[in-house]
């Protein structure tokens, strides 16, 4: 014998929110967590890092933060960036081991 669809949960829902209604506003919502190549954007959030790391060792940093966009900018595909809910937290970058091509 047939089932007819009775149950709420099996009927198509034909009510709809009101457009202003809290709920069915839109949240634009990062991932909880990612990888992915930096940026020359993400440059700062890089020296922040290095510059907590190197000044709690030695007490000076002898990084710039023009030289880490530079490098951004003429090699992105040689770092990866762990980003938690959009916020930089870990990375790790080329280095000169790849000097030819950091010298075009």
């Amino acid at each position: 014998m047939p089932v007819l669809s009775t149950s709420p949960f099996l009927q198509p829902a034909r009510w709809r929110c009101p457009q202003n209604s809290p709920g069915r506003q839109r949240r634009h919502t990062l991932p909880a967590s990612e990888f992915r190549c930096l940026s020359p954007e993400d440059a700062i959030s890089v020296f922040e890092i290095e510059r907590e790391a190197f000044i709690s060792v030695s007490g000076d940093c002898p990084l710039h933060l023009d030289e880490i966009r530079h490098f951004l900018t003429l090699c992105p595909e040689l770092s990866l960036g762990w980003f938690e809910e959009g916020r930089l937290v870990a990375f790790i970058i080329g280095s000169l081991w790849d000097q030819d091509r950091l010298s075009q």
